[in-house]
């Protein structure tokens, strides 16, 4: 299931050659610095160049292999950087919130190949008002879209439901992912056969550590902190690793196949009935009441403890 999107011949020389320059800077920089400064002490003193444009680039030379001497003595070394790139890490934020909102969908509209939302419930992405039109968009470009939910039914959101319950909004967590999945569904409805086939959806019944947005060659993974709702977690945007194997954008990657492949169930018009809201129920009347519910359950746990 992992591989790379398609890449051009000059597109992969290009980052062969930037992972190099990254993964060897010092070296990289003593040697053009001591290059720069020999080339050009040379051709002054052979009279090819002036003055003012030898000791121009003499100056630059010498400048580079100082820089060099000065961060090899420094504390962040080499070896801590080709580290942390080997393990395919491009960016971190503390926390969901702090990603520009607006970012998530730019993801989705850049997908060329394929495009994977793993979470609980994805209340956010069917909140967003640009992620129906950027999903369209890339299901008319052929993009196979997979969306993977929490299954309502299961015994892994029982945990979570109780958590979330606590939280500032309360929300009850069955009901949340069955809005989700009618929004999703809705849309799945509305398409033309041609675009159908590529929008897949699933419930899975296993336990929700993280949620992952993949893109291509490319994944941002947000780990569920126990006992707090999810936009507090951390984000960390993935991609293979450039040196070494290992990398956790590969690890993240197995990860979501399995759940796919040995936990979930794809959603048809034959099951889709048991994973919808309830007849004559409506969204805010399930949320409020469920959300009461669980709130007394969990008041009577935090008496317990």
């Amino acid at each position: 299931m992992v591989s790379d999107s398609p890449k051009s011949p000059v597109r992969n020389v290009y980052e062969k050659a930037k992972s190099f320059v990254r993964q060897y800077s010092q070296a990289t920089t003593l040697v053009a610095g001591f290059a720069l400064a020999t080339v050009f002490a040379i051709l002054w003193y052979k009279n090819k160049v002036g003055p003012i444009l030898g000791s121009l680039f003499i100056g630059i030379g010498s400048s580079l292999i100082a820089a060099t001497i000065v961060a090899y003595l420094s504390p962040f070394s080499e070896f801590a950087f080709r580290r942390f790139i080997s393990l395919g890490i491009d960016n971190v934020w503390p926390s969901r919130e702090t990603v520009p909102p607006r970012q998530w969908v730019e993801w989705i509209r850049q997908a060329k190949n394929r495009c994977i939302l793993l979470g609980v419930a994805h209340g956010n992405w069917c909140k967003d008002d640009g992620f129906e039109p950027a999903l369209r968009e890339r299901l008319k470009k052929k993009v196979w879209v997979k969306i993977l939910f929490l299954n309502p039914n299961g015994s892994a959101v029982l945990l979570r439901a109780r958590e979330e319950a606590r939280g500032k909004h309360h929300r009850t967590t069955q009901d949340v992912i069955r809005d989700s999945i009618k929004s999703v569904w809705e849309i799945h409805k509305s398409l033309e056969p041609s675009m159908k086939e590529h929008l897949r959806l699933y419930v899975y019944d296993a336990t929700p550590s993280c949620g992952v947005t993949w893109v291509d060659d490319q994944m941002v993974v947000t780990h569920y902190l126990a006992g707090s709702v999810d936009l507090t977690s951390p984000a960390v945007l993935l991609k293979p690793a450039k040196i070494g194997t290992g990398g956790l954008f590969d690890a993240y990657a197995k990860n979501v196949d399995i759940i796919e492949t040995i936990w979930s169930t794809e959603l048809n018009e034959r099951n889709i009935d048991q994973f919808l809201p309830k007849p004559g129920e409506t969204v805010d009347s399930v949320q409020t009441n469920g959300s009461n519910t669980q709130i007394e359950e969990g008041r009577r746990d935090a008496d317990v403890e």
